[in-house]
């Protein structure tokens, strides 16, 4: 009888996640990808749409991508996390979080797409909460290392130029900044692949929607 238990114990386990449905039924997530064991179910791919379709996140602009991109970028996100967690680092503030949640509130209520309707404020605060932690380990494990020199301000002075285009108007720090933020974005992208090439990831078949 014991083994009996156990047995059905270790196979629940194995089952994709239940949820609650209409008239009291329940229904079964469909699994994305497995990363490093972890699960990445369908709806959370679903969900990270609709937020890009937003522009959700503060100082983000809407995106409208099939779900195979958006799900290689939740890989990304996942292993992000994973490594996080692996170095105890991470840590949102509440007053920054709930300010960052307010500000994504506001551009989900001028959001055209239904698929804003009905999003719970606790699943909101957890997603934006995800962001912001995988955001500043990446500008802590990458970001911190970034320098810009006299000269890269000095090769896209060049670089400008060759194209026709004016660099009146922006100063030697905002060009810096700009330079920055765009050396971060590569580094990133590379660490996500590096990242990527040492996990054990699983795909399941997308249904575009």
């Amino acid at each position: 009888m014991k083994r009996f238990f156990f047995l059905f114990l270790f196979a629940s386990l194995l089952l994709p996640r239940a949820a609650p449905g209409a008239e009291g039924f329940l229904y079964f997530e469909g699994t994305a990808a497995t990363v490093n064991k972890e699960v990445l179910f369908y709806s959370d791919v679903i969900f990270e749409q609709c937020m890009l379709r937003c522009g959700a996140l503060p100082e983000e602009r809407a995106e409208d991508l099939p779900l195979s991109e958006i799900r290689e970028r939740l890989i990304g996100d996942m292993l992000a996390l994973q490594e996080q967690e692996k170095l105890a680092l991470g840590y949102v503030d509440n007053v920054a979080l709930a300010e960052q949640v307010q500000k994504a509130e506001a551009k989900l209520t001028l959001c055209e797409s239904p698929c804003r309707q009905n999003i719970a404020e606790e699943r909101l605060t957890k997603w934006v909460e995800r962001k912001l932690i995988i955001r500043d380990f990446l500008h802590d494990r990458v970001g911190i290392f970034i320098d810009v020199s006299e000269e890269d301000v000095r090769r896209e002075l060049e670089r400008m130029a060759s194209y026709g285009e004016s660099a009146i108007g922006f100063s030697a720090e905002e060009m810096k900044l700009d330079i920055r933020k765009e050396k971060i974005a590569r580094e990133v992208r590379n660490w996500r692949m590096r990242a990527a090439s040492k996990a054990t990831i699983t795909l399941s078949p997308l249904e575009e929607k």
